[in-house]
């Protein structure tokens, strides 16, 4: 496999495929265009794309029957512009899958607003994600993982500064204990049990780094939103 594109642009007009792949190429999306699905299932042979702009109305395969019978393409962005606007058709192209759907003319500043958002979605960041309000850890991927009021409170001091070691003493009075008196067996077995979480419900390793006799520390890059009171 080749390189993979932001959008292809599936076309069968020469003047509107033109102008949707200048315009997204302006906007800073790499793009790419052909006629028909036979070129595009040619294409897709060598290289790969994020996101579909499909006309239904093509030569030879339509766009429609393309998705019906491609159910793998709903791994990607899929946005449909046709000259077909009825409220069946509409219908029928998101049931095949369509995250999309513009009517020509095409309001190609629209089009590149829900390229841009399809993309967002299909492409993961590096950046994990902890809020405070729903009490869940999102990966990079995007899955969540439940936490308990001990592990959100955790997670919140070292979400202050990522990467940063943060002392045990800091966390344990977090917890509402009393540093002194506090027998850190408890927060080892915590922290082993949200690991083992995190490994077994994300998939991922837990970016929780244990500095010896010190504290801990979030390795990774972390958002924080929320009730944000420490």
């Amino acid at each position: 496999m080749g390189t993979t594109l932001d959008v292809l642009v599936i076309e069968d007009e020469a003047d509107i495929r033109d102008a949707v792949v200048g315009f997204l190429s302006q906007m800073g999306y790499s793009a790419a265009g052909v006629g028909s699905v036979e070129a595009a299932e040619a294409w897709f042979e060598r290289h790969d794309a994020m996101v579909l702009v499909l006309d239904l109305g093509l030569p030879g395969e339509s766009g429609l029957d393309w998705l019906q019978r491609r159910s793998d393409l709903r791994d990607k962005g899929i946005i449909i512009e046709t000259a077909a606007g009825s409220e069946s058709e509409r219908i029928t192209g998101r049931v095949a899958g369509a995250d999309g759907y513009f009517v020509k003319p095409v309001n190609l500043v629209e089009l590149s607003i829900s390229v841009k958002n399809l993309l967002d979605r299909l492409q993961p960041g590096d950046q994990w994600q902890l809020d405070s309000l729903a009490w869940v850890l999102r990966s990079p991927a995007g899955k969540n993982v439940k936490l308990t009021a001990s592990e959100l409170a955790l997670l919140e001091c070292l979400a202050i500064r990522p990467g940063s070691i943060v002392e045990r003493a800091t966390i344990i009075r977090r917890l509402g204990a009393d540093p002194d008196t506090y027998d850190i067996r408890r927060m080892e077995v915590m922290l082993r049990r949200l690991r083992v979480k995190i490994a077994e419900q994300l998939g991922v390793e837990a970016p929780i780094s244990t500095v010896r006799a010190t504290g801990y520390a979030f390795t990774a890059p972390l958002e924080w939103f929320g009730d944000q009171v420490v």
